[in-house]
């Protein structure tokens, strides 16, 4: 069964199937791309009810032995949630620069999740943002770094640590949020599976 973890109130209102279609997307997808991809990925076999093609923002995450093996995404919806997890999926397994793209024999190992973003809102400063309820985006300038709401939480972070680290990944000095930054906050839900073994399994047992 695919749990959904939410930061804050917001929720994008998928039913228990609906959250089993997006997380059978995205296992369908890292097969079919670390695989070759050859063909063009085909949705016919899932049903795409409604709320799965309402545009969402979406991100990717893999991890392997508790460490991060790639994550892409988008803040802004810019394509059905459907689509969105597919084409995130694909680059968070080829695509993100930071790490070789992932093998089909890694498959097994890795741990995915679906996050599904709500809508981004302006806050007026930094003292608004809530600690693992909100994800934030930082700008200065020309520089602009995000976090999802679960990575402060998942690194023990406080408020402070929070922002100076966005500011490095940012590119600026780490108190760099103290003066002349913005602030954007979102929430987000977190499709993923405890046992991701026989996930894994049953995914290749039906493609």
């Amino acid at each position: 069964m695919i749990s959904e973890k939410r930061s804050g109130e917001w929720s994008p209102g998928l039913t228990a199937a609906e959250r089993e279609t997006v997380f059978a997307i995205a296992l369908d997808t890292l097969a079919w791309c670390t695989e070759g991809g050859s063909g063009r990925f085909e949705f016919s076999a899932y049903v795409l009810d409604p709320a799965l093609e309402i545009p969402r923002a979406t991100f990717v995450t893999l991890h392997e032995r508790g460490l991060l093996r790639g994550c892409i995404g988008s803040l802004e919806p810019q394509a059905p949630l459907y689509r969105s997890v597919h084409e995130n999926a694909v680059g968070a397994a080829l695509r993100d620069p930071r790490f070789p793209p992932v093998s089909a024999r890694e498959l097994p190992r890795l741990v995915v999740d679906v996050s599904i973003l709500s809508p981004i809102e302006p806050i007026a400063g930094p003292e608004a943002f809530r600690l693992g309820e909100h994800g934030i985006i930082l700008e200065k300038g020309w520089h602009r770094a995000v976090y999802l709401p679960e990575v402060a939480p998942e690194q023990g972070w406080t408020v402070k640590e929070t922002l100076c680290s966005l500011c490095e990944k940012a590119g600026l000095t780490p108190d760099a949020w103290r003066a002349g930054a913005s602030f954007k906050v979102f929430s987000s839900v977190v499709l993923s599976v405890d046992h991701q073994e026989g996930i894994w399994q049953k995914s290749q047992d039906t493609a």
